[in-house]
């Protein structure tokens, strides 16, 4: 029922916004080609009249300046277009529509000036009386640079935020700001137009955005409560000006993406042929049918066949991007239509990557008397074919047993293997269990024969062609809100005092329907092959959030004190519902609906989370030096149980503006800005905890129980919950300096911050004694901490010829892992460990010595095991294998000898980037790249594997090279199969893992914005331009996509990650 009244109230305000679409026409007494006196006040955005602002009319030279009081007067046509400009302030045209008096017209002040007042939760401020840690992304530069996803256009931007991403179209990037504060999700709250959106936007236009901003530490962001614990990114959508007659703008672009096949330097037939017989010898096995040694000395394939997997499997893609906006405003309502259509077409051959999206907005604001409605509509319609297999290795529905990696299987495959040919990858006639089966492969399929070797190869065209995943998404967010002067209502004018009451409501649907189809031929192997194997599965998943929120906010100045309090009330509900039904053995000729399986099964969950909460904020500074800003939230969540469901969180952020000092010491033209500023809060954080984490199940039939000494089977909880899970919790301290020279011609920010992350949910083991199913429990049991300096560098200088900005930004990260709960000290996880003390996932693995060079140095190796009553110091190895440390000293080489290799979290991060402007021409270069970072590459280790049938890096060709009875080359000896205790030369050390420091260059765009007077001013703000993305990157690492994350406990990770192409790109923008 709440659902109902909250929708059909949105419903209400936004047909009610709606109508402001076409403009009100004001009431005239004059006709509109008559020539009138017209007078108003300019100001800005905090009502300060503006001395010397230009008044003109548009397309004539005369014009008024602004008197004392900001007031003007000039004579104009009743239905001519002002034009306001003021030095520091952005343009801006009011249209006349016969009116004599224009009222008051406010001017926004340029991007990243101290008096720009920027958006923070539930209100603004000026730029130069901020306290907290925000970063503010110059919106200017975001508009001139073409981004596919919101999240992207935060690379190299700010400073302590690191985006990574793999190139999938479509992929939604992940967002770390000051590094890993929680074992669960990390990611930011997004919050659009003053609602929060949850911790995904790819659903929004690029093209939508006005202005962004970072809240980077607990005073900034508590007051959005638990849901700012991993920081916010607030972002302000476009909307029109009031009195601003129709303007259509578009923004298109082209473009192409291209992959980069040099990465890896793979076998050819003859190198590949060279290797395997090697290897083959080398592991005492004969070799495969298909080759045979020349009189060269090496092996070679029976024929010309070369296969270069990556030409067959990668092609070129394609992006575009169409944008209409619409804005314009009446004397009391402005409006914003917008219309985007992206495309882009993936780099790989097959069914996807691919990704495509429609999105439609709608803003609106009207001023009736003491009342400002404001209303926002979005729809946005996605449609993704998914890599069959991606990067993650995730789980698909349906899909049992392993499969390859697309892009793996791509560079492993051997290149003497066609990549079609009916003749052998059809597998019907190879496998005697599936004569009876005739299913067309059409060419691809599982490969056996005696030819290549006892190998089971699955095509990976096969995998990408024939294995279908699609998804598609529709969501719809609506907000409304209605800003009252309470004042104003009862008749109180006030110019010191405002008192303002805001109801916030919003309402979103996202509805998600996913179909994956797998053929019997891709769950096939080389014994088996059944008609069982294939799958259809459909699934629908539906999300629905409702909001409303109601704040009082009051803002007063008396002398020289000015304090602005908001008091507010907010409740969230959110509703998951999902479904999913798989097919299995379907009809033929297919129809892929489930009805035509022979036998189904689904399942289907339902969820519900609320979240209500209680906030206050004081925000008092005295005459602009000193500032102080104190949040206190009180949240209560369903997902925790009764009794510790709310809890309290604080803030406080304390501000100096030293320059404002009559004592001040320095002269104010070099250093006209000077604040210090600190702060300290605490927030809580419950998304970690799952829904309806803290209950028990009971599992049917499980147990047996005695009743009049007959048994009786019955139900029991199985698994032991924690029903006490609690909030987790973020303490911060920041301290900061915030100076601009030279009348704000250069701005510099450092910081120092520390974050400490305590009561994370992390998994406890529980003792077989318990008597129950689960070996760990999911407890408050860990804490971690992050600590680092930030700094950002901004020059602008527009007075010359060459008009230019540059701005630079370094942040360093320190990670702690404080607590892993009661006892526990220690977690591994394949290659990597996390232990107290120390930074989380580490790599961990064998300490590499070097290769074993001659028989005597093998023997002195084993003479350390004798002594210790062992065989052999690695038992099996032999001369040309690799050798390790005996980190605990028993004499021999085992899983017990791993020891911490190093890092994967990088400990610096930079981004520099340019502006330049000259007379027609502009040039944006956007770069970033991280230091003391280092990442273990699945596909540079498997091709640099010394074991196995698939293809190798053309490096592993110097191998097995001997100088008599030493072996002498630096890689180590190739085995077609090991035969020894452990694979020696392939055990995880920091053989397999590059340093990968980088810089790269993300983005050069060259624009020419066209004179307005070359289209008779029927069109203006023509802008040509063409850029490249992903250019060049400078790096000794060798791999796909070096700034890749990882996971949480496996950072410095990279498994098989799509590869983010090299795109070229030519566009459009214009106004009329």
């Amino acid at each position: 029922m709440r659902k109902n009244v909250l929708f059909s109230v949105m419903l209400f305000l936004g047909t009610l916004g709606g109508l402001t679409v076409c403009p009100t026409t004001a009431k005239a007494s004059v006709q509109q080609d008559q020539t009138i006196k017209v007078s108003g006040q300019v100001v800005d955005q905090s009502g300060e009249a503006l001395i010397g602002a230009t008044v003109k009319v548009k397309g004539a030279q005369s014009g008024a300046i602004t008197d004392y009081e900001g007031n003007f007067q000039l004579d104009a046509p009743a239905n001519a277009t002002l034009v306001v400009s003021y030095v520091g302030y952005k343009d801006r045209e009011i249209a006349v529509r016969g009116r004599a008096n224009l009222n008051t017209i406010e001017l926004e002040s340029d991007a990243m000036m101290l008096d720009q007042v920027v958006v923070v939760g539930y209100g603004v401020q000026k730029k130069a009386d901020l306290t907290g840690s925000v970063s503010i992304v110059n919106a200017d530069e975001l508009k001139r640079v073409s981004h596919s996803n919101i999240s992207s256009m935060l690379e190299g931007k700010v400073a302590g935020v690191q985006i990574t991403s793999d190139g999938q179209p479509g992929a939604d990037p992940s967002v770390r700001i000051r590094g890993i504060g929680s074992f669960g999700s990390t990611a930011p709250l997004y919050v659009i137009d003053g609602v929060p959106m949850g911790t995904t936007i790819r659903d929004f236009s690029p093209n939508d955005i006005e202005t962004i901003q970072v809240l980077k530490d607990a005073s900034a962001g508590a007051i959005y409560g638990s849901r700012a614990a991993n920081g916010v990114v607030i972002i302000t959508t476009k909307g029109g000006k009031k009195d601003q007659p129709l303007k259509v703008d578009y923004k298109g672009y082209f473009g192409i993406d291209q992959i980069r096949k040099n990465v890896y330097d793979v076998m050819d037939a003859t190198q590949y042929s060279r290797y395997l017989g090697i290897a083959a010898e080398n592991a005492g096995i004969p070799v495969p049918g298909g080759y045979s040694l020349g009189s060269d000395g090496y092996y070679h394939f029976q024929d010309n066949t070369n296969t270069n997997w990556l030409d067959e499997a990668f092609k070129t893609g394609t992006r575009m991007n169409h944008s209409v906006n619409l804005s314009g405003g009446g004397a009391n309502n402005t409006y914003n239509i917008s219309l985007d259509y992206y495309k882009q077409k993936g780099t790989l051959e097959g069914a996807g990557p691919n990704f495509e999206r429609y999105t439609a907005r709608v803003n609106n604001t009207m001023d009736i008397k003491f009342i400002k409605f404001r209303t926002s509509l979005v729809y946005s319609h996605s449609d993704q074919d998914n890599l069959a297999v991606s990067n993650a290795n995730e789980y698909v529905q349906g899909l049992y047993g392993n499969l390859g990696n697309v892009l793996g299987g791509v560079l492993n495959m051997q290149p003497t293997i066609k990549a079609y040919d009916e003749s052998t990858w059809v597998l019907d006639d190879r496998v005697s269990s599936s004569t009876s089966y005739k299913y067309d492969a059409y060419g691809y399929g599982v490969y056996y024969d005696t030819i290549h070797g006892d190998i089971s190869a699955m095509n990976p065209l096969l995998i990408n062609n024939m294995l279908t995943r699609n998804t598609i998404v529709d969501r719809f967010v609506g907000t409304a809100s209605a800003d009252v002067d309470l004042l104003s209502m009862v008749g109180v004018k006030s110019k010191n005092h405002s008192l303002t009451y805001k109801i916030n409501l919003s309402y979103s649907t996202t509805s998600a329907n996913d179909k994956t189809w797998i053929p019997a031929w891709i769950q096939s192997n080389r014994v088996y092959l059944a008609k069982e194997n294939e799958r259809l599965t459909k699934a629908h998943r539906k999300y629905t959030d409702a909001l409303i929120e109601n704040t009082l906010t009051w803002d007063g100045t008396i002398g020289l004190h000015h304090a602005n309090l908001v008091v507010g009330q907010t409740f969230e509900q959110e509703n998951t519902n999902t479904m999913s039904a798989t097919g299995v053995n379907l009809s033929e000729p297919y129809f892929l609906q489930l009805q035509n399986a022979s036998s189904w099964s689904a399942d289907s969950y339902e969820y519900k989370h609320t979240l209500a909460s209680y906030l206050a904020r004081l925000n008092y500074d005295y005459d602009g030096k000193y500032l102080v800003s104190g949040i206190i939230r009180r949240d209560g969540s369903s997902r925790l149980s009764k009794d510790i469901r709310w809890d309290t969180f604080t803030s406080i952020s304390l501000g100096w503006r030293f320059d404002k000092e009559k004592f001040y010491p320095i002269d104010r033209d070099i250093v006209n800005m000077f604040k210090v500023r600190a702060s300290y809060g605490e927030l809580g954080y419950e998304a970690a905890v799952g829904d309806y984490a803290i209950q028990a199940t009971m599992a049917r039939n499980n147990m047996t129980y005695s009743f009049g000494n007959q048994p009786i089977t019955g139900s029991a909880v199985s698994n032991f919950v924690n029903e006490n899970l609690s909030w987790e919790k973020r303490k911060t301290m920041n301290v900061g300096i915030d100076l601009a020279f030279f009348n704000n011609r250069i701005e510099f920010t450092a910081e120092w911050y520390k974050n400490k992350s305590q009561d994370l949910l992390y998994g406890v083991p529980v003792p077989a004694s318990a008597g129950v199913a689960n070996t760990s429990v999911t407890m408050n049991a860990a804490s971690m901490e992050n600590s680092g300096l930030e700094f950002s560098l901004t020059y602008r200088n527009r007075d010359h010829a060459l008009k230019h900005e540059i701005s630079a930004n370094l942040s360093t990260l320190s990670n702690k892992v404080t607590s892993l709960g009661f006892g526990t000290e220690i977690y591994i996880t394949a290659s990597y460990i996390t232990q107290v003390g120390e930074e989380v996932g580490k790599f961990y693995g064998w300490d590499y010595q070097g290769i074993i060079r001659t028989q005597t140095q093998l023997d002195e190796l084993n003479a350390l095991a004798e002594a210790k009553g062992l065989a052999e110091y690695q038992p099996g190895a032999k001369v040309g294998d690799c050798y390790y440390r005996d980190v605990n000293g028993d004499g021999q080489i085992n899983a017990d000898d791993q020891t911490v290799l190093g890092s994967g979290l990088p400990s610096v991060n930079f981004g520099i980037s340019a502006h330049l402007e000259y007379s027609i021409f502009d040039l944006s270069i956007s770069t970033f790249g991280a230091l003391g970072y280092h990442v273990s590459d699945y596909l540079y280790n498997t091709l640099n594997s010394s074991y196995g049938y698939g293809n190798k890096d053309v490096a592993v060709l110097d191998a097995n090279q001997w100088d008599g009875a030493t072996y002498i080359s630096s890689i180590p000896r190739t085995y077609l199969s090991n035969s020894a205790t452990l694979a020696w030369n392939d055990l995880f050390c920091d053989r397999q893992i590059q340093n990968a420091a980088y810089w790269k260059i993300a983005n050069v765009e060259l624009g020419c914005n066209l004179p307005n007077k070359w289209f008779g001013n029927y069109v203006s703000g023509v802008r040509v331009y063409v850029s490249a993305q992903n250019l060049f990157t400078i790096t000794n690492y060798k791999g796909y996509n070096v700034d890749y994350a990882g996971g949480t406990f496996t950072p410095g990770y990279n498994y098989c990650s799509y590869p983010t192409a090299r795109s070229f790109m030519a566009g459009l923008n214009f106004t009329f």
